[in-house]
């Protein structure tokens, strides 16, 4: 009874390890709009001002296509994102007045599991 117990919870806690995903956030300005590229793969096919991409842990080549609402040009913003297990990158671009917009990290947030997240958020790709 005892082994049988001691076996529960060692599987309860390596479920639980591989349920831990990875992800990464963009957004943009509401009057702006952008297209995604990650390892060179076109994720985001209408341009958006918001995208979430599930991920599992690795270096990510992020090539971001996006129109800048100061003077109406298209800008390509290049980025090697390095992404760890468990959390969700969130990044935004920065648009400043006579600069080049630039993709900035805002925060980590943690993703506790997958079974609580909203796969029809997500574009799911493989890892390079």
């Amino acid at each position: 009874m005892k082994r049988l117990v001691i076996v529960m919870v060692l599987v309860a806690c390596v479920q639980s390890a591989f349920a831990y995903i990875s992800g990464i956030a963009i957004q943009t300005e509401k009057n702006s709009s952008f297209q995604v590229y990650i390892n060179g793969q076109l994720r985001t096919s209408q341009p958006k001002s918001f995208v979430r991409i599930k991920s599992s842990p690795g270096l990510y080549h992020v090539m971001v296509k996006v129109l800048n609402p100061n003077d109406k040009e298209w800008y390509v913003l290049r980025k090697d994102v390095r992404v760890t297990k468990g959390y969700e990158f969130y990044y935004k671009v920065d648009f400043s007045k006579g600069k080049r917009p630039v993709l900035q990290l805002v925060r980590r947030y943690p993703v506790y599991s997958h079974y609580f997240l909203n796969p029809g958020l997500y574009n799911k790709h493989p890892v390079s």
